[in-house]
């Protein structure tokens, strides 16, 4: 017993099971005060349980029969851990053909070797990887399939969830201790307004703070992936930075076939390739690791993250395709006049300018990117010395000053 959970050597133990259990132990022995005597005995077991800490070797896979090595070593031994796949490592498994075959219906075959990659990740307790992943689509191309066969394999190790919920639920972070993916399936398209908290478990290598209702926040390592299936990408309020485009990986699902006729049983054949399945993905995880946890990117998933990257900051746009600017180390221009020329180009293409503060402090933070300094010695349109940005000029005569 560790952390507020009773862990055996499946992985967590539900605790209204373990009270089941104890019920039915000491039924023969009671006939009254049965639900008393359970709770207390539970309490019992927490005490003589209690352990300071439960180790997660970093590069092991716990599998139904026994315990497979990220280097490929595998021992039918199996130890008390935090988590156990419901899978069998058979070294010798065939291709999980169905599986594959709806994999190239569903996505390109430069991410497919992506998507494998991540969910062979997924496989042990680590964040090195640093990336979430999302998979975006119109709809009725079948992604979610994927999650079915990924809770037979995962089981109790996986949590189904709402995406937002991380940064909105201070409770939330508690579920997925313990978890080695979440999964939301159906992603809403609410943009989000806070984004600390993911980037921080997408990095984290240090314990991080935890709170169950009810009881005293405390520090755990966390270090569940996400993986995500919406019909665009995420998108954030404020958050205009490299921090969080970075850690993206976002595949664009291929058009359903308008002939293809849908089989509502598909999932229960992948389910049974998931021995195949699990081999699949170790074998991405071990692509993975022998290239220090580098993903194989695609241009077409550079290409999304780039794109969502710029329906999150039009900044970029305005300095990359508005003709209202041009770049030189002649030029100069104050941040009042270039934020107002900024606004107007965002009024003239129906865009919602970022507020005054949040586009200066980008504009400073990516200054190296555009070859422009920082400076509180600009002359603006009015004769005033003020700060503002050498390199850059406004190629129209706007001002902001009265």
């Amino acid at each position: 017993f560790t952390g507020g959970k009773f862990f055996d050597s499946g992985g967590e133990v539900e605790q209204e099971w373990l009270r089941y259990s104890i019920s039915q132990a000491i039924l023969p022995y009671y006939s009254t005060n049965i639900a008393g005597r359970t709770k207390s005995a539970a309490e019992a077991l927490k005490l003589l349980c209690y352990s300071p800490e439960l180790t997660t070797p970093e590069m092991t896979v716990n599998v139904r029969n026994g315990t497979l090595s990220a280097d490929g070593s595998f021992s039918e031994k199996k130890h008390i851990c935090r988590s156990r796949l419901n899978v069998r490592y058979v070294p010798n498994a065939p291709m999980p053909e169905k599986f594959l075959d709806f994999l190239g219906q569903l996505l390109a075959p430069e991410d497919i070797i992506t998507l494998q990659e991540y969910l062979g990740y997924c496989l042990i307790p680590s964040t090195r990887g640093q990336k979430m992943m999302f998979i975006i689509g119109s709809g009725g191309e079948g992604k979610s399939r994927v999650g079915v066969v990924l809770r037979e394999i995962f089981g109790s190790s996986m949590l189904t969830g709402s995406f937002q919920r991380i940064e909105t639920d201070r409770f939330f972070r508690f579920n997925l201790t313990d978890k080695l993916l979440m999964l939301d399936d159906d992603m809403q398209m609410t943009a989000l307004s806070t984004t600390g908290i993911i980037k921080n478990l997408i990095t984290a290598e240090t314990p991080v703070d935890v709170e169950a209702k009810g009881e005293q926040s405390r520090q755990a390592k966390v270090y569940s992936r996400f993986l995500c299936f919406a019909n665009g990408s995420p998108r954030t309020l404020y958050d205009k930075t490299e921090g969080f485009r970075r850690r993206l990986l976002i595949l664009s699902a291929l058009p359903r076939p308008a002939d293809r006729k849908d089989d509502p049983f598909i999932a229960d054949s992948f389910i049974a390739e998931k021995d195949s399945i699990f081999l699949w993905m170790f074998l991405g995880l071990r692509r993975l690791i022998a290239n220090s946890f580098r993903f194989t990117v695609s241009d077409r998933t550079r290409s999304n993250i780039d794109e969502s990257f710029r329906d999150n900051c039009n900044v970029l746009d305005f300095l990359e395709e508005s003709s209202m600017v041009r770049f030189g180390e002649k030029g100069s221009v104050s941040s009042n006049d270039l934020y107002y020329a900024y606004t107007c180009w965002c009024g003239d293409n129906a865009l919602t300018a970022m507020k005054r503060d949040s586009f200066i402090c980008w504009i400073r933070s990516n200054s190296d990117r555009f070859g422009i300094r920082y400076t509180n010695s600009i002359i603006s349109s009015a004769g005033r010395k003020v700060r503002g940005f050498q390199g850059i000029a406004l190629t129209v005569r706007l001002s902001a000053e009265p």
